[in-house]
This record gives structure tokens, sequence and C-alpha cells, in this order.
């Protein structure tokens, strides 16, 4: 395998029914139109790598949902748990796709972390994800790594959303910064494209297959922009290519009066 070709979807706000809304948005639809509008790019066999929130309130039907239609579409998936979501929920439902923490193809590994923590919406690294980063990281000396996350780790410029930044990031920048194949970190949460740099290190966040979060806003507020999702392509030289696509001939819009969720 030469280039590793990946579609990120995330904050996916699934319900345990297709009919379930966010913001005035059937978040099933979007999923599904972010999934066509990925194979209609060419990119149908893509691996797909979910980063969080793929249910709107950790129900169990929610990710069943989800389980049975990428399995209908035979599709290879990764995933990890963001602050909607309920880790051993997911374990249990999603059946298809077990959770996988490295996932190595070619010249290429992607770690997969949880920055989620019970009972509050931003970022936070346990001991034990430290840890699991630190080793991992020794194990994979001789790849380039993509690292995934679903809480940034680094400032979006929304005084709201930067509260919920991982509040120790300072640590597991400490452990990529010291090994010179991390290549990149994407991330959900924020709603929204943002690329930045955190240090040397690019962090790309990536748009919700639902609804986006209005950028630099003080306090809650959702955007006029339909969903979306990212590409990247890993080459086996280390470097990569990657790029936004929101969903434009997406037909629902966002009730930009929801006040929060």
């Amino acid at each position: 395998m030469s280039t590793v070709h990946i579609t990120q979807i995330t904050d996916l706000h699934l319900g345990a029914n297709e009919q379930e809304t966010l913001g005035g948005v059937t978040t099933f639809e979007g999923f599904k139109a972010a999934l066509q509008a990925s194979d209609d790019q060419g990119r149908g066999d893509n691996l797909l790598l979910l980063t969080g929130d793929l249910a709107s309130d950790c129900q169990a039907g929610a990710y069943q949902l989800l389980n049975k239609t990428l399995a209908e579409k035979q599709r290879q998936a990764l995933w990890l748990p963001g602050n909607h979501d309920h880790l051993e929920t997911m374990e249990a439902n999603l059946t298809a796709f077990p959770r996988v923490r490295i996932y190595e193809a070619g010249a290429w590994s992607i770690i997969l972390l949880d920055s989620s923590k019970v009972g509050q919406p931003g970022g936070h690294f346990s001991e034990a994800e430290l840890q699991f980063a630190e080793q991992s990281l020794k194990q994979l000396a001789s790849k380039f790594v993509l690292v995934a996350v679903h809480h940034s780790p680094v400032l979006v410029n929304s005084a709201w959303l930067d509260q919920q930044q991982i509040d120790n990031h300072q640590r597991l920048y400490d452990l990529l910064a010291a090994h010179g194949q991390v290549k990149a970190v994407v991330t959900g949460h924020v709603h929204q494209h943002h690329d930045s740099l955190w240090g040397n290190i690019p962090v790309y966040s990536t748009p919700s297959s639902c609804v986006q979060f209005e950028q630099h806003s003080h306090d809650f507020r959702l955007a006029d922009k339909p969903p979306g999702y990212r590409w990247l392509d890993l080459h086996e030289d280390g470097s990569l290519n990657t790029g936004v696509e929101f969903l434009k001939d997406f037909a629902q819009q966002c009730d930009r009066s929801c006040a929060g969720y």
C-alpha cells in the first residue's frame, strides 16, 4: 500500500432512530450525505475515521444504527469516543467494528486517543491514556504517525469553545514533540474547519456531519453552513495532503435560534 486514503467524519450526533435532529438538521441524513459525497468524490474505498460524538446522548440505538449503516456499506471504519459518547456502550453495540487503538497501514500508523471525561464537555487525558500514547510512540518509532482525538489541543479563537480545549494538552504535546514521526493531529468537537500549527505539528479540526458552530464567536452560535467532512491522503514518504468538503447541495438548513444542546 503506497498511499493511505482516509475520510474523516466527525460529530455525527446520531439518535436511536433516523429522525433525530440537532439544531434543525436530521443528523442521520447529514451523515448519509457525507458518506455519499465521499463516494462521489471517488473515495468509496477510503478508510473511515470517526472522531467522536457519534451519538447525541450515548444511546445504544444510535450505535446500533451506525453499526448497521456501515456494515451494509461494507466500509472499514475506525472510531473513538467524544464527550457525548459512552465507551462501553459503543463497544457493546458497534459489533462489526471492534475498537482499534493503533491502526497500521504501510509506512503509517494511526493512534486513536480518548480525550473524553465523564460529566464534562471539555477534553482531558487520563494518566492511563498518556501512558498509552507514550508507549505507542515508542513502539511505532519506525512509522509515520497520525494522531486522532476528539477534543482540540489548540485554541480555535471562540471563547466558549476554547474553555473546552484539552486541559492537559501540554503533556501530550511534550510526548509528540519528542517523537519526530508524528506528522499531524486530527480532531473533531469544534464543529468547524480549523487548521493550525501546534509548535511544528499540524492540527486539523474538521466540520461536523450535521451542524457547524460560528467561528470566532464569544458564545454558542450555529453557523449557516452545511455538513462537511475531511479527506486525507497519507503518502509513503511521510507527507500528507488533506482538504475539507462542505455539502453545498444539502437541502436542510440549521435553526440558528438554537441556543445550545
